[in-house]
């Protein structure tokens, strides 16, 4: 039979998800027994989102919020630091960390190895609901006209900036600082509504055929 092969955690490996709605979305990074190293499974709305290596609990709650805030449009600079406003003495039980640091003692590179277990002591939490969610990639708060379009009209950053004519970077600066000039403003209503609009085109047409 062939080994399963786990990934190390990165942010080409991660895979995220486009936020669903609804209470109980939970995201949890699951702690897989393994005596050899660490395994983590992330679930999201109870679908797995895979297992992945890791050396560090807090390196790979990171480097998912980052992605997943960057994929659903958030704030991608604010993640690390309301994530650190969380951490805590949190639930990776002395048992497992004393087992890792005797496996430890018959590795190459032993100290180095000891030092990133013994930092898994001090933890982000490994559970979150849906609001702590979006409150840590930057979406509770007040939802401006960019994210709200490429909500509704399911866009990517890159089509909204291209169809009204800016650069990707501009419009993730507007919609970070969530302040929105006038003129940009103006620019995301009259797409918005020449969508609509054409809708409503296709409606009459389809009528018109029945």
């Amino acid at each position: 039979m062939q080994a399963r092969v786990i990934p190390s955690a990165t942010k080409d490996t991660l895979i995220v998800p486009k936020l669903t709605k609804g209470i109980d979305s939970k995201l949890v990074f699951k702690r897989i027994h393994n005596p050899m190293c660490f395994e983590v499974e992330i679930i999201y709305a109870d679908k797995s989102l895979g297992t992945y290596h890791t050396t560090n609990f807090n390196e790979i709650i990171l480097i998912f919020f980052q992605k997943l805030s960057k994929i659903n449009n958030g704030a991608i600079e604010g993640v690390q630091e309301k994530l650190d406003n969380l951490e805590k003495k949190y639930h990776i039980d002395k048992k497992f960390i004393d087992q890792q640091l005797s496996n430890a003692e018959y590795i190459e590179n032993e100290e180095l190895l000891k030092e990133q277990i013994n930092q898994n002591f001090t933890s982000y939490p490994l559970e979150y609901n849906n609001e702590q969610v979006k409150d840590i990639i930057g979406l509770t708060e007040k939802q401006n006209i960019i994210k709200f379009t490429c909500d509704k009209y399911d866009l990517r950053l890159k089509d909204l900036a291209d169809a009204i004519g800016m650069k990707e970077t501009s419009l993730r600066a507007f919609a970070s600082n969530n302040k929105i000039s006038k003129q940009v403003e103006t620019a995301i209503e009259l797409y918005t509504e020449n969508i609509e609009l054409k809708k409503e085109i296709e409606i009459l047409k389809s009528d018109k055929n029945t």
